[in-house]
């Protein structure tokens, strides 16, 4: 009955537990109003996962229009069980769950078979039928179906679902239960038929990587993945810093005995079948010390020093073992103002790195490349990188995307393909992960030569290159050519996790762990389903049919002139109001309000324009007191001081202090749920809800809603006024600008295109000004602002606006723009 019923995939819905106050705890309906009747038969089939060893809580409940109610309810005493009643009255089955099972995203199948007619129940886990009789069913059933929280409980476990399916041999309701967003549930159909509370979509850990750790180091430190343990650690000289992915959890253990070698790059590799990480440094230290060292996972005991080097250093170059973990292998990196291309074998028995020699295809020297760990046919993929055909640097570098099978026992190279991706120019991180069923390559992929990018998680099939992107982005500097990226997978959790490693000097680095949930989703999914809901085989469909026929009928005209037309200038929309103005939105003052985004912005308790009040120190001090009030602890008298007084002694700064900050009080005396207090010689704002900062409302969103598009849209106005500051140039802000801009930029960037293909070319315009405040050369923001002023204004006013961007940018980076007008304004580079 289910088997064609099931044919898609949801990503699932993630359950408010009890370890949420009441109010936010799930409550699912699957049914929302005209309740289904059902005949003979009822199969609710889920996907259930359940991670709840302390609680008694609801899964599912039936709630029929006599009264009767039935739950399946999960229990943890002195092990799991699952138990099916009749509410109020009696417990008609108890069925153990084996520990195994109970991990968040450990799916198993659920089946509830209800026989109305001959009042029995099967309920199937994982395929394991366990029956009972005698529960009262008279033959049909019409029934309130809810998941979680419901009108007789309110216990709920901590618990997700997906791909629910209710049927009977006369109706089938499929839910993939794959939303991104709100509190309606659509079946697989299109239809709006479902209502859930508090809501936590699975899909977006699918498509948004979400940090887990950062820690900054003032040492150099190394990072690796233990597949086993599913465990992060991190390794200085004297101690190993441990970051749990299952438990979520941090904590540091001391080596038994001090690492002996200088770490420079902290690289090191695993080997599985020693239960140990090897370090190794290929180039010498300045004075006579130990280059390769390893140490025990279990005992944290550094047991193995070797003295070999390959005497150049090779920046990001690839390192992979072996199928049988017997030898590990070196290939490419940058070193020495040259590419290489050389593979190198560690022999550990002769403390020797031997050069290793290969036949068939030649891989040309490169760095930024990325390597897949050996099959069990000891073959090893190698894809793309930077480089050249001599290695030597000084005649300059290409992008390359191509992709290798490097068989370490026959010593063969094999070029599988090579492509040419449309799009801006990106090297590899660190790693390739080959897909579960051997036919795609998953790969971090990012502009390198940018100080601050983005990664992004790119799917590429291994049989011919074809390619899709399958995540949002990871915001990340790298002005070091030390900063170094890692892509890993946990198998156990179907969980990518990126480690980046960003050198701030060659000592001090920041590690950051993100997590992405497999499958992956890709950025065409994403826009797609962002865009309007079908709706069932009602009115809405026979009207939406009608205006679709003419919809298409307008296409055909459309296309058929730009075909016989192709190169002429596409008509100036002549409705004004789609016609971008220079000057930015105005937004409405506020009482007691303080803009930050755009122009800096006053506003007291009546509404009154007092910005003039703010002399530019009082201003600053105001800012820095204030950025740093709202998560942090305040500002110290000190750090004013430093901050806004840099050339004087701290000592004499105390008077000038004084002064300042009774201006800065006399001032806010006029605006409420704003107050300035001073405690333990730190000064800092006490904040009510009187009080109103479009910057907090707009992080706050951004935070709340995971980085996802509705958090722009919702406060588009506020956003739209400009960059946090834009107009102070301290570079004491430029943390709270970075952070603002790397949080804004990855959610903004998708949004451009969505809202031009929406042909919404306003604001389109409206968006690139923000992109281009923050990032003045943002091939997206330039590209979207040309196109959607070729819309608006007509092609000319593009291309001279496009001179204008290309001279800037010559001017400011020193070479030539390399996308040419015609490429970005096209008639065929704008069909969709």
């Amino acid at each position: 009955m289910l088997s064609h019923a099931i044919k898609s995939s949801g990503q699932g819905l993630q359950f408010g537990s009890n370890d949420s106050l009441m109010s936010k705890r799930t409550s699912y309906q699957v049914f929302k109003e005209d309740l289904p009747t059902f005949y003979d038969r009822l199969v609710i089939s889920f996907d259930l996962s359940l991670w709840d060893n302390q609680h008694l809580g609801y899964i599912l409940n039936l709630t029929d229009d006599k009264g009767n109610s039935y739950s399946l309810s999960a229990i943890y005493n002195q092990g799991s069980f699952l138990n099916f009643n009749i509410d109020s009255r009696s417990n008609k089955l108890s069925i153990p769950l084996a520990d195994a099972m109970l991990k968040r995203r450990k799916w198993f199948k659920v089946i509830v078979d209800l026989d109305l007619k001959g009042d029995k129940v099967g309920i199937s886990i994982n395929g394991k039928w366990y029956r009972a009789t005698e529960l009262g069913f008279t033959g049909k059933i019409t029934a309130k179906i809810a998941f979680g929280k419901n009108e007789h409980y309110s216990d709920v476990p901590n618990m997700a679902i997906k791909n629910l399916v209710i049927t009977n041999s006369d109706k089938t309701y499929n839910f993939p239960l794959n939303e991104w967003a709100g509190n309606d549930v659509f079946t697989n159909d299109g239809d709006n038929l479902g209502h859930v509370d508090n809501p936590a979509w699975l899909i977006n850990e699918s498509y948004f990587w979400k940090q887990k750790f950062v820690h900054t180091f003032n040492e150099v430190a190394g990072i690796n993945f233990n597949e086993k343990t599913e465990q992060f650690f991190i390794f200085k000289r004297d101690s190993l810093m441990l970051y749990d992915t299952e438990r979520d959890a941090v904590w540091s253990k001391p080596f038994k005995n001090r690492l002996e070698v200088p770490l420079h790059l902290g690289k090191s590799i695993i080997n599985l079948k020693e239960n140990k990480c090897y370090l190794y440094e290929v180039l010498r230290a300045p004075q006579p010390a130990p280059s390769i060292a390893s140490f025990n996972l279990d005992s944290l005991n550094w047991d193995f020093y070797g003295k070999s080097t390959i005497m150049e250093q090779r920046h990001h170059h690839n390192i992979f073992y072996d199928k049988d973990f017997n030898s590990f292998y070196l290939f490419g990196g940058y070193g020495s103002f040259k590419y290489y291309n050389n593979f190198f074998k560690y022999d550990k028995a002769t403390d020797n790195w031997q050069k290793q020699n290969f036949t068939g295809d030649v891989i040309n020297p490169r760095f930024f490349s990325a390597a897949s760990t050996a099959d069990q046919n000891n073959d090893v993929y190698i894809f793309g990188g930077y480089g050249n055909q001599s290695g030597n640097q000084v005649v300059g570098g290409m992008h390359y995307y191509d992709l290798y099978r490097v068989n370490l026992d026959k010593h063969t190279i094999k070029k599988l393909w090579e492509i040419k991706p449309d799009e801006e120019a990106f090297v590899p991180a660190n790693n390739l992960i080959v897909s579960k069923d051997k036919q795609f390559l998953y790969v971090l992929c990012y502009p390198h030569e940018r100080p601050k990018t983005s990664l992004r998680l790119y799917k590429f099939s291994i049989k011919d290159g074809s390619y899709q992107v399958v995540s949002g982005t990871i915001p990340v500097i790298s002005e070091r050519i030390e900063t170094d990226h890692n892509l890993f997978y946990n198998s156990k959790q179907d969980v990518f996790y990126c480690a980046t490693q960003e050198f701030e000097t060659p000592e001090q680095s920041t590690i950051k762990i993100f997590a992405l949930t497999a499958p992956p989703v890709s950025q065409e999914a994403y826009m797609n389903a962002h865009g309007p809901r079908k709706h069932s085989f009602t009115l809405y469909r026979i009207l939406g049919g009608a205006s679709a026929l003419l919809l298409i009928f307008g296409i055909v005209v459309f296309f058929l002139r730009r075909k016989n037309d192709d190169e002429e200038p596409v008509p100036v929309i002549s409705d004004q109001s789609m016609i971008p103005q220079d000057e930015e939105k105005v937004v409405d003052n506020k009482a007691n309000a303080v803009y930050l985004l755009g122009d800096f912005t006053v506003c007291d308790k009546n509404k009154r324009d007092v910005t003039y009040l703010f002399s530019p120190k009082i201003k600053q001090l105001f800012i820095l007191i204030l950025l740093n009030s709202r998560e942090k602890n305040g500002v110290v008298s000190k750090k004013i001081s430093t901050t806004l007084w840099p050339d004087k002694d701290v000592v004499k700064t105390k008077n000038i202090r004084g002064v300042t900050i009774n201006h800065l009080r006399n001032i806010l005396s006029d605006i409420d749920g704003l107050e300035l207090a001073f405690l333990n010689d730190t000064y800092s704002f006490i904040i009510t809800d009187d009080f109103y900062c479009d910057y907090f409302v707009v992080r706050d969103s951004l935070k709340q809603n995971n980085g996802n598009e509705p958090a722009v849209l919702s406060h588009f106005d506020l956003v739209a006024r400009g960059g946090l500051l834009q107009h102070i140039p301290e570079m004491w802000l430029d943390d709270f600008k970075q952070d603002y801009e790397e949080t804004l930029m990855p959610v903004i960037l998708p949004v451009i295109k969505k809202v031009y293909d929406a042909f919404d070319y306003k604001k389109a315009l409206e968006i690139s000004r923000i992109v281009l405040s923050i990032d003045p050369f943002n091939d997206t923001g330039i590209k979207f602002k040309l196109k959607s002023l070729r819309r608006t204004k007509g092609i000319e006013h593009a291309r001279k606006i496009y001179e204008e961007f290309s001279a800037e940018y010559e001017k400011s980076l020193g070479e030539e723009y390399p996308v040419p007008f015609e490429k970005i304004c096209s008639n065929k580079s704008d069909q969709r």
